[in-house]
């Protein structure tokens, strides 16, 4: 029973952190995309702040994906990812879909 309960802890540890590398995932999607996109850069960044940001994004990113790794090395498999997915994002230089 204790063990039934430590991978459970485990378990949920792992989902969560692999909710952290998603949304790790999405806000590097949104900083490079923003770093690049004439429509969305805002007015005045110069290209070293954009440059720090998306180097810091990647850093978090992998952190977090190193971390959810460790998690399920230890746990002997990847759970399931209880509804986790990338954020629908839209830019206003492409038009909306439906």
């Amino acid at each position: 029973m204790a063990r039934e309960r430590r991978e459970t802890s485990l378990e949920a540890r792992a989902v969560a952190a692999q909710r952290a590398y998603v949304e790790a995932l999405a806000e590097l999607e949104r900083t490079v995309h923003i770093a690049n996109c004439p429509a969305c850069r805002p007015d005045g960044t110069m290209e070293c702040e954009h440059i720090l940001r998306c180097s810091s994004a990647e850093a978090e990113k992998e952190r977090r994906r190193v971390f959810f790794r460790d998690l399920c090395d230890e746990l002997g498999y990847v759970p399931v990812g209880h509804g986790i997915a990338l954020p629908a994002v839209h830019c206003p230089s492409q038009p909306r879909a439906g």
